[in-house]
C-alpha cells in the first residue's frame, strides 16, 4: 500500500509538471478568484449560483442563468455545472434532500451487493454502486471545489445522452443482480 501511495504521488507530481492543463486546474481549484475573468470563471459564477440559492432556493425556473443579453454566466450549465442550478433554485434544502437520494441510491445498491448469493454478483453489484457513488462524488465535490473539477455528469440528472444512457444500463445490472 505504501509503495502504491508514492507512486501514485510521483505520477500525479509528474503528469501535474508535464501536462499545463494539469497545473492551470490544480491552480484554478486553489484559488479561482485570480482567474475570475478566465479560466476560473465558471467555478466562481458556479459559487455565486450557490450561494444566491440560500436556504430555500429561489423556486424552479426562477433561478438567473444568463444575463440581460443573453449571454450565459454558467457555460456548461447543463452538463458539469447542473448541481450549482439546482442548489440555486432548490437552495441548501433541495440540494441536500437530492444528495439524499443519491445516498439513498448507494445504500439499496450495497444491500443489493449484500444480499447477493455468488461471488461474482456481489462484485458486481459493488461495483456499479461504487461506480455510481464515485461519479455523484467526483461531479458534485467539483462543483462544490471539494476536490478538482473534471468533466463528468451527474447520473440521471446532467444533459448527456451516453451518459444517461450508461446509468440506465448500470440500473439495469443491479437490478439483475438483485
Amino acid at each position: 500500500v505504501g509503495a502504491g501511495l508514492v507512486l501514485f504521488l510521483a505520477g500525479a507530481a509528474l503528469v501535474y509538471k508535464a501536462v499545463p492543463r494539469v497545473e492551470e486546474r490544480v491552480t484554478v481549484w486553489l484559488d479561482p478568484w485570480p482567474h475570475a475573468h478566465t479560466t476560473g470563471y465558471q467555478i466562481v459564477q458556479s459559487s455565486y449560483s450557490i450561494a444566491n440559492g440560500g436556504f430555500a432556493g429561489k423556486g424552479w425556473g426562477k433561478g438567473v442563468f444568463a444575463t440581460t443579453n443573453g449571454h450565459d454566466l454558467i457555460p456548461f450549465l447543463p452538463t458539469d455545472f447542473i448541481y450549482s442550478a439546482l442548489a440555486q433554485e432548490l437552495g441548501l434544502v433541495g440540494a441536500a434532500a437530492l444528495l439524499l437520494v443519491y445516498m439513498l441510491f448507494c445504500l439499496r445498491g450495497f444491500r443489493v451487493a449484500m444480499l447477493a448469493q455468488d461471488g461474482f454478483s456481489k462484485l458486481l453489484a459493488l461495483g456499479l454502486t461504487f461506480g455510481f457513488a464515485l461519479q455523484t462524488f467526483i461531479i458534485v465535490g467539483g462543483v462544490l471545489r471539494i476536490i478538482p473539477l473534471t468533466g463528468i455528469t451527474l447520473p440521471f440528472v446532467s444533459y448527456g445522452g451516453s451518459s444517461v444512457v450508461a446509468n440506465f444500463v448500470l440500473l439495469a445490472g443491479l437490478l439483475l443482480v438483485s
